[in-house]
């Protein structure tokens, strides 16, 4: 389902992001980068809703999403952040489960169906027989799986993820950027994620949305937008590129 931003506008402290116009391609990853500060956590989270539009708006699908219902959201798009914060040791399955609010009615519990999507969402992100296993006693790759299953059991069509591979070694960088092409592909999900790391957002993602200062600097495939003038620019540092075996490397 197809993102559209338009004139957005989002003021904190002495920190505004402006985002006159930004589309985001369906059924395809989109790697938003930039440096520390530059507005990318702020971005993801008013494209969710998670934060409100001073002005302008955020459409998914055509639907300005100022103007739905909680429930009605949720069912357009799925905010994943880095950690949740709470104190309250769920059950993974349990936890999970949460993920299908929207769909569960006032002061009923969940149905037969709900629990099969939840386990059908475990499986699909590798974490099979963890129902049982309380959530605060996984690793930290384990949570972050945990948090795209109940995104995934909330059935959106576009899933925003917020810097998911940080604090992951090598191994699993890459297990997480697998699976978000997985979902891109298999399940045609639209997704849109913050990275810090260049490579990992050059070889996964479909486009690329530099960020600077509250505002786009450049955005597109990352072998027609990607270059050393652009990275300098963004960066403040000289970098780079080089291509290995068809792909596209920066090098600092």
């Amino acid at each position: 389902m197809k993102v559209q931003v338009r004139a957005l506008t989002f003021s904190y402290g002495l920190f505004t992001l402006r985002v006159p116009e930004q589309d985001f391609g369906e059924a395809g990853i989109t790697a938003i980068v930039g440096p520390n500060g530059a507005g990318k956590s702020t971005f993801l989270k008013c494209a969710a809703s998670v934060l409100p539009v001073s002005r302008g708006a955020v459409l998914v699908g055509g639907r300005d999403m100022a103007g739905l219902s909680a429930r009605a959201r949720a069912r357009l798009a799925g905010y994943v952040p880095q950690e949740p914060s709470f104190t309250f040791n769920y059950q993974v399955l349990d936890f999970v489960l949460t993920g299908r609010a929207a769909f569960i009615p006032a002061f009923s519990s969940p149905s037969r169906r709900d629990i099969e999507i939840a386990e059908e969402s475990l499986c699909f992100v590798g974490l099979e027989g963890f129902s049982r296993r309380l959530f605060l006693e996984l690793s930290s790759g384990e949570r972050r799986l945990v948090l795209i299953a109940r995104t995934l059991a909330q059935q959106p069509a576009v899933l925003l993820l917020d810097e998911p591979t940080t604090f992951l070694d090598p191994r699993h960088e890459v297990g997480m950027m697998e699976l978000l092409r997985r979902l891109a592909r298999e399940k045609q999900k639209t997704v849109i994620v913050t990275l810090h790391d260049l490579d990992m957002a050059v070889k996964y993602a479909d486009d690329m949305v530099f960020m600077k200062g509250g505002a786009v600097i450049a955005s597109g495939p990352p072998r027609d937008v990607l270059s050393e003038p652009l990275l300098k620019a963004v960066y403040d540092i000289d970098m780079g590129i080089v291509r290995t075996n068809g792909r596209l490397v920066i090098v600092r």
